[in-house]
């Protein structure tokens, strides 16, 4: 999870970087959340991908 989780969450930095007025306290909330969701999602996928799910 953490590998996927700072993969994301670097990727949300960048794109912070390029667009500075996304960068809110509520906008951060937001997107913080999405790398929460995203990187559990990612790990869940690759956990199954590993065990031979598909």
């Amino acid at each position: 999870w953490a590998f996927f989780h700072h993969f994301c969450a670097g990727i949300r930095h960048l794109l912070m970087d390029v667009n500075h007025d996304a960068v809110s306290k509520e906008g951060g909330k937001r997107t913080a959340v999405v790398v929460f969701v995203v990187s559990i999602a990612l790990t869940i996928a690759m956990a199954l991908k590993l065990f031979g799910a598909f």
